[in-house]
């Protein structure tokens, strides 16, 4: 039999981490939106720039939406973690310990 740990502080550092992606990239998604490929000069690579930042834009926004949702998934396991111990904690409680030495 193994044993289990889990280390809450680490998992809450994790969540909060993870759900602060979104902050940490506000400024560049807003940076990338505002990509104007026509300072490039040249109407190609204008065209290109433009992409790029409506593209890097968008995989910022994902990245965000996704982190927010892995966040809640991390607190979800958390609580079920904590549950866990809790119940087993009850039931260790209220089992009594085993007689020793009085066999036949």
């Amino acid at each position: 039999m193994s044993d289990l740990y889990i280390d809450y502080d680490m998992l809450e550092k994790t969540q909060h981490d993870i759900a602060n992606i979104s902050d940490v990239m506000q400024k560049p998604c807003r940076e990338m939106d505002d990509v104007d490929g026509k300072s490039m000069g040249v109407i190609k690579l204008a065209r290109r720039m433009d992409d790029f930042g409506d593209e890097w834009s968008y995989g910022i926004k994902q990245l965000a939406k996704f982190s927010k949702s892995a966040s809640k998934a991390l607190g979800k396991i958390k609580k079920s973690f904590e549950d866990l111990d809790d119940q087993i904690e009850h039931e260790l409680r209220k089992k009594p310990a085993p007689a020793k030495g009085h066999s036949k």
